[in-house]
């Protein structure tokens, strides 16, 4: 064999000869450790979160968003020398320690590259405003109060994954698959901004606790200030137990939602339901009572039972209905109660649901209490008193209510005997397929009512506000409305705790203007005085605004 043959077989057979040993060696000496290595290298889905949707006014500022965030998670193979060049040393130590921090999107790309696997994430922010309407969301965002607890599947979105390679170190090689998450729907609500933060304002300027409804005639509500208030950022991203603690056993309680989950003694803002009550089973107002400061009950033999005294200690004199409205003549609503009786009084309670829940759209919502005696003998096992009918008579008592309730009410009287269920939700938007969708409003019940009976009781709730005459027959809330440039027809409340030196929750509530009703409002303060006194003057300020806005 030539020389040249032989070198060319040589060239052929060692290659082969090492391609075989190289295989032996992987393929029979090294074949575990091979083998666990590309069993490490999984596939792994990894979820990736969608944006929650915002939450909007009506007039369009955010109320509620999602931030976007990047967090850096250390892994086997990250080089926490080249992230010390990136984040400097304290944040890598942060990293090192806690196994993850925030970065930019700068700082992100670097990252990953020295063996640190970033994902998105998002942080849900408020802008404070209306924050018992919106409400808050969980460390795993998750609507937790308000809007975003009642419409949290419209607002979640639904969440995308992510096909990944990862080596044994835990370095993302590669992303085999995406799909993209889909942001949740977008919710605008009713509430008007500019009288939202006017509200707000009113309230913390008055120094009391407290609520201020404001709501169209077809149940839109425009404005629900509940005072005192919260930032819900504090609470998004987890909040330590003892913040917690004293946040939820603060005596202010700033979580309660005033307007719809805490219950209070009405006061008079209660009497037009027996001047319907009286019309409409007696007919005429012919009923005078001689009002001189106090009331004596007395029995069938003539014994004194008992004396409840009026608000005006000298007394109103000679009054009728249409006058015991307007100066909310105590005295005359004891004995008309008497004549009514609790039995007839309660059907007219229940026609008009005053103490059902109104279905507003939000959570947490709270049943009052109209009482009757099948109710007090299951409570406290007790009879049903004629002193019991007789604090009925001016809203005091056993009745309880919230001012959703008393704004429900007056929701009814304003539209003559219909009602529209109160909610917060106008519409919603999806940013996937760009559908608007808006809500209508919708009639809760109605109440049949002789149309003679609702002129009689508008001029009457006219006069409480614009009738002036001395102080023995002056409006209740003449004082706090001379002068406005708008009509307007309510009623004051004062309603005593039974705590002694406290000053007795004020109430108003009325609608504007008369003849064609579009706004309907409700104060209550907590402690302030008179109706007329302390949230006649606020509804005054805030009904003014109402107009101002909608020039």
């Amino acid at each position: 064999m030539k020389r040249s043959d032989v070198v060319l077989l040589v060239l052929l057979i060692v290659p082969f000869v090492l391609l075989l040993g190289r295989a032996f060696l992987l393929q029979v000496v090294e074949y575990r450790s091979h083998r666990e290595y590309v069993e490490s290298l999984r596939v792994h889905v990894r979820s990736l979160e969608a944006p929650r949707g915002r939450i909007l006014s009506r007039d369009g500022v955010v109320l509620a968003w999602d931030e976007e965030t990047l967090i850096a998670h250390a892994t086997l193979a990250t080089d926490f020398d080249e992230v010390e060049k990136i984040v400097g040393v304290e944040r890598k130590i942060e990293l090192v320690l806690k196994g993850q921090i925030t970065v930019t999107q700068a700082e992100a790309a670097r990252l990953q590259r020295a063996g640190v696997y970033v994902e998105k994430k998002y942080v849900r922010r408020y802008n404070g405003m209306a924050s018992h309407v919106v409400g808050y969301v969980d460390a795993s965002r998750i609507g937790v109060a308000g809007v975003e607890r009642q419409y949290d599947t419209l607002l979640k979105g639904k969440p995308g994954y992510e096909l990944v390679s990862v080596s044994p170190s835990g370095r993302v090689l590669g992303r085999l698959l995406t799909s993209s998450p889909l942001p949740g729907r977008d919710v605008i609500l009713t509430i008007d901004s500019k009288l939202q933060q006017y509200a707000e304002t009113l309230l913390k300027d008055s120094k009391r606790k407290g609520v201020i409804l404001v709501q169209s005639v077809d149940g839109e509500i425009l404005a629900l200030a509940s005072h005192p208030t919260f930032d819900p950022n504090v609470l998004t991203s987890g909040i330590e137990p003892r913040q917690w603690d004293r946040l939820v056993n603060d005596p202010d309680a700033p979580l309660l939602n005033r307007a719809t989950s805490a219950l209070y003694a009405v006061g008079s803002v209660i009497k037009p339901l027996y001047a319907i009550a009286y019309l409409e089973k007696f007919g005429e107002d012919d009923f005078i009572s001689d009002c001189q400061g106090y009331y004596e009950y007395r029995t069938s033999s003539g014994r004194v039972a008992g004396v409840y005294k009026d608000w005006y200690a000298p007394g109103h004199g000679l009054t009728d209905l249409r006058k015991a409205l307007r100066v909310s003549c105590n005295v005359f609503f004891y004995q008309l109660a008497l004549k009514l009786g609790i039995d007839e009084m309660k059907s007219w309670a229940d026609k008009f649901r005053i103490s059902s829940i109104t279905g507003i759209d939000l959570p947490a919502e709270a049943e009052g209490l109209f009482p009757d005696p099948s109710w007090k003998q299951r409570r406290y096992g007790e009879i049903w008193y004629p002193g019991d009918t007789i604090l009925c008579g001016i809203g005091q008592g056993f009745i309880v209510m919230t001012p959703m309730q008393i704004l429900n009410f007056f929701n009814t009287l304003a539209n003559r005997g219909t009602c529209y269920t109160p909610h917060v939700l106008l519409g919603t938007f999806d940013p996937n397929t760009k559908v608007m969708e808006k809500v209508e409003s919708m009639v809760s019940y109605t109440v049949d009512v002789k149309p003679k009976t609702w002129d009689f009781l508008v001029k009457a709730l006219v006069e409480v506000v614009s009738y002036k005459d001395g102080p023995a027959d002056e409006g209740t809330a003449y004082q706090a409305f001379k002068g406005a440039r708008f009509e307007t027809a309510g009623k004051t409340g004062t309603a005593e705790v039974g705590k002694a030196g406290e000053k007795p929750h004020s109430w108003f509530a009325g609608f504007s203007p008369v003849s064609k009703p579009q706004v309907v409002v409700t104060v209550l303060l907590e402690n302030a005085g008179t109706g007329g006194e302390a949230a006649a003057p606020v509804a005054r300020k805030i009904l003014e605004r109402y107009w101002e806005l909608k020039r």
